[in-house]
C-alpha cells in the first residue's frame, strides 16, 4: 500500500480558498440582512431586535462557519473546492473543534490589526518547511492539499491530423 506523501498546499490555493470563503459570507449575511430588511419594512417594528438578529447571524457565522466545518469536514467550503485539508502538525490528524476556533479566532485578531494582517497572509511564502500562515503557527497546524489534478496520459490513438484525408465524392465512374 503505497500511500502518496502529504503535499503542501500553495499560496494560491489558500488565497482563492479565502475569497471563496468571504463571497460565501457575504452573500449570506446580506440575504438575511435583505430578509430581515423586508420584515421590518412590512412589520414595522418599534424595537432594534432587526439589527440584533443581523449581528447574531454575523456572529454565528464566526462561531460556526470556519471552526465547525474545518473540526466536521477539514476545511470550510472554500477550502474543499480548493482540494484542501488543515490537519495538525503534530499528528497529521484533523483539528478538534477547540482548535479549529483557536485557529480562526487568531486569523480574525491578525485581520483586525492592519500591519500583522498583511504579514500573517505573506508568511506562508517564506516559511519553511511547513508553508504556515501566523494563525497556522499559533494553534500548531498546516494546510495540505489533497485533491491533485489528474495525470495527463498520451492518447492511445495518433493525433487527428495524422489521419489521411478522407475523400467525400465518389469516383466519377460509379
Amino acid at each position: 500500500m503505497n500511500a502518496r506523501p502529504p503535499v503542501l498546499a500553495n499560496p494560491g490555493r489558500r488565497l482563492l480558498a479565502v475569497v471563496i470563503d468571504v463571497v460565501i459570507a457575504v452573500v449570506a449575511l446580506s440575504v438575511l440582512s435583505a430578509a430581515i430588511g423586508l420584515v421590518v419594512t412590512l412589520g414595522r417594528p418599534a424595537d432594534n431586535s432587526p439589527f440584533y438578529l443581523t449581528l447574531l447571524a454575523a456572529v454565528a457565522m464566526v462561531f460556526l462557519y470556519s471552526p465547525l466545518l474545518t473540526a466536521v469536514c477539514g476545511g470550510t467550503v472554500g477550502k474543499l473546492i480548493c482540494g484542501l485539508t488543515v490537519v495538525r502538525v503534530a499528528d497529521g490528524r484533523r483539528l478538534s473543534y477547540g482548535t479549529a476556533l483557536a485557529r480562526h479566532l487568531a486569523h480574525l485578531g491578525m485581520w483586525a490589526v492592519p500591519v500583522l494582517s498583511q504579514l500573517d497572509a505573506l508568511f506562508c511564502l517564506w516559511d519553511r518547511p511547513y508553508r504556515q500562515c501566523l494563525h497556522d503557527k499559533a494553534v500548531g497546524t498546516l494546510v495540505l492539499r489533497t485533491r491533485m489534478p489528474a495525470p495527463s496520459f498520451q492518447p492511445p490513438y495518433p493525433p487527428v491530423a495524422a489521419h489521411p484525408p478522407v475523400a467525400m465524392n465518389p469516383p466519377a465512374g460509379s
